[in-house]
């Protein structure tokens, strides 16, 4: 008797599973509406400078992107400076390489009203683009 209760419940919970996963199922958890689709991150970064913030303090910095995937960073208090590659990864996040790490850094991107970006990672606010310019205009 057992045996067939929980034959019966494993068809319930299986049946339920696929019932619920039909046309009207909710999009998987990583699947951002919102976010710059792969198309929008190149055209705001590639051949850009951009001026950023990092949240966890407040730090001021200039990015630039080349149009070949070469990312250069300058932090503006203490001058230093900082290389790496760029590209967007299948999740439609601009991923950052810097040279002598082994695991990128990537983001999914949301358009404020402001005209800022918030760089989001695992659910967190890691960084801003505060604007952009064109070209490579700080000399990175």
């Amino acid at each position: 008797m057992k045996m067939q209760q929980l034959a019966a419940a494993l068809y319930l919970v299986f049946a339920a599973g696929v019932a619920h996963a039909g046309g009207d199922a909710d999009p998987p958890p990583s699947f951002e509406p919102d976010a710059l689709d792969r198309d929008a991150i190149i055209e705001l970064v590639s051949d850009t400078t951009t001026q950023c913030r990092k949240e966890k303090d407040g730090s001021l910095c200039a990015n630039y992107f080349t149009d070949d995937g070469v990312i250069k960073r300058l932090m503006y208090d203490d001058g230093a400076r900082r290389d790496g590659r760029w590209f967007i990864d299948d999740q439609a996040r601009l991923c950052i390489l810097w040279d002598g790490k082994i695991k990128p850094l990537c983001f999914l991107i949301f358009a404020q009203d402001d005209g800022s970006y918030n760089l989001i990672k695992n659910d967190r606010h890691i960084t801003t683009i505060l604007g952009t310019e064109d070209g490579n205009t700080r000399g990175l």
